[in-house]
């Protein structure tokens, strides 16, 4: 049987390998907009590029697939070839896979996005970067440090940006002979004047301990997450300067010296 022959009998199989073909670039580039659409504002671009390409190019191979075994196409010596090449891929690229799959997970989690400061062992920053085999973390000093996913997704992390509000404290003492009223009122007022600390929850004073040096009172204050650094580099000027302006003293550490008999003070006569 020549070519056309074969054409004239397999004519319908042949349209329909067309349709299916056609039908799967259609259907995957609309699967790619909208995977698109919803990775955008979770994940970087390029990331978000490479699992629309393998979306649709997973989609276009099916279709092929599939095309070829509806024209009789024998594809078990190319699959079980493919099967065995993945099976070695997958021994050598175990902690890879382990990565693309977690990082898949945190991708449609969302426990965090690009901008959040998150605490993750002993790494705190800001996130920089969401990919699906690492995530990048820039550190309080500057520096970039990548995180596999897999390591990120087994392990518990904080996330300081995902809380609407954030509690922020500081001890201070003042010294006996001032008024602990007085202090409390002197802070709070100086506390309701910044505007990035809430009023619900309210801030508040608390005289904590009697210590050595004087009284000690907490300072609590509350903000939003994303004014938290803002209050917590703060706090403690805001404690001082109003202290100040009020003309309470920060005592300084004091020892009291106690002798149990008084001391002989010899007279000059008294010297051999």
């Amino acid at each position: 049987m020549d070519v056309i022959e074969w054409l004239q009998v397999h004519w319908v199989e042949i349209l329909y390998v067309i349709v299916a073909v056609l039908a799967a670039l259609f259907i995957g580039k609309l699967l790619a907009m909208a995977v698109r659409r919803a990775l955008i504002e979770r994940v970087s671009k390029p990331v978000a590029d490479n699992i629309v390409k393998l979306i649709y190019y997973s989609l276009v191979v099916l279709a092929v697939v599939m095309a070829l075994v509806s024209l009789g196409v024998d594809i078990t010596g190319a699959v079980m070839a493919g099967g065995f090449a993945g099976i070695v891929i997958g021994f050598a690229a175990q902690a890879s896979v382990s990565n693309v799959i977690s990082g898949l997970f945190l991708l449609f989690e969302k426990p965090f996005k690009i901008g959040d400061f998150i605490h993750v062992g002993d790494i705190v920053g800001a996130v920089a970067e969401i990919g699906v085999l690492s995530t990048t973390i820039v550190t309080w000093d500057g520096v970039k440090v990548r995180i596999p996913s897999s390591e990120l997704f087994n392990s518990s992390f904080k996330n300081y940006s995902a809380s609407c509000v954030r509690l922020v404290r500081v001890g201070v003492q003042i010294s006996y002979s001032a008024s602990i009223d007085e202090a409390i009122n002197a802070i709070l007022s100086k506390l309701r004047e910044q505007w990035y600390i809430l009023e619900e929850p309210q801030p508040v004073v608390l005289a904590k301990e009697f210590a050595s040096d004087g009284v000690t009172l907490e300072v609590r204050a509350w903000t939003p997450g994303s004014t938290w650094f803002i209050l917590y580099s703060n706090l403690a000027k805001l404690v001082k300067d109003a202290l100040d302006e009020a003309g309470i003293e920060i005592p300084f550490p004091q020892r009291v010296v106690w002798f149990a008999s008084p001391l002989k003070v010899e007279e000059p006569g008294d010297l051999p």
